[in-house]
């Protein structure tokens, strides 16, 4: 790894680590892998990474047993695109880890994403963790647990190519946004999500039990 090429940010409890946007890393499934981002970028805790680049999956890579079930006879490779924004979420907050919760969590994200582009002037329709612009699906999100945390990935679409033919997908760049623009997207959501996560313990600290 090199450092200078990764932006290390803190914020609550949580380490946020931008790889540099020039260079693409494909999500293969890996970084889904429990402790990914402390063994690879030397960050201890929760932390969200955030990288640009492909995605390809083939079945046997991915997590969600209903695509598999459903979309496993129509291509080798599932999930793919040649250019999307990552964000891989680790939490350790929550033990044992639960993914009930995480699953909350990935739909606050979810949440997140819409309101970013609602104020964009983009309408929307949500289908689960699933976006859709019209009938064009613009993301791909799961959530899953190991044995000492919980992790989310959320990929959102910047280019349009690259996609299996039985998907139909569109992206940020069709819908306006600009090069210059995703490091503030980044920002933004990853800002967000924290601050929902920090007001959720909030509320939960303030609140009384019922006797």
């Amino acid at each position: 790894m090199d450092l200078i090429k990764v932006k290390i940010q803190n914020k609550y409890n949580y380490s946020i680590v931008i790889e540099d946007l020039s260079k693409l890393t494909t999500y293969d499934g890996s970084q889904l892998s429990s402790q990914f981002t402390s063994q690879n970028y030397d960050v201890i805790g929760n932390s969200i990474l955030v990288f640009r680049g492909g995605m390809k999956l083939s079945p046997k890579e991915m997590v969600d047993i209903k695509d598999i079930q459903r979309e496993s006879h129509l291509s080798n490779i599932l999930i793919s695109s040649d250019d999307s924004l990552h964000f891989i979420i680790e939490e350790f907050d929550i033990q044992p880890p639960n993914m009930e919760i995480e699953y909350y969590r990935l739909r606050m994200l979810t949440q997140i994403v819409i309101e970013l582009l609602n104020s964009r002037g983009i309408t929307t329709n949500r289908k689960g963790t699933d976006i859709y612009i019209q009938d064009k699906k613009v993301n791909v999100g799961i959530a899953s647990i190991s044995v000492s945390s919980s992790k989310i990935h959320f990929g959102i679409n910047l280019g349009d190519t690259g996609f299996p033919k039985h998907v139909k997908a569109t992206c940020l760049f069709n819908l306006g946004v600009q090069e210059e623009e995703i490091a503030d997207i980044i920002t933004q959501i990853t800002e967000r999500y924290i601050n929902g996560i920090q007001k959720i313990k909030e509320d939960v600290a303030k609140t009384k039990y019922i006797q």
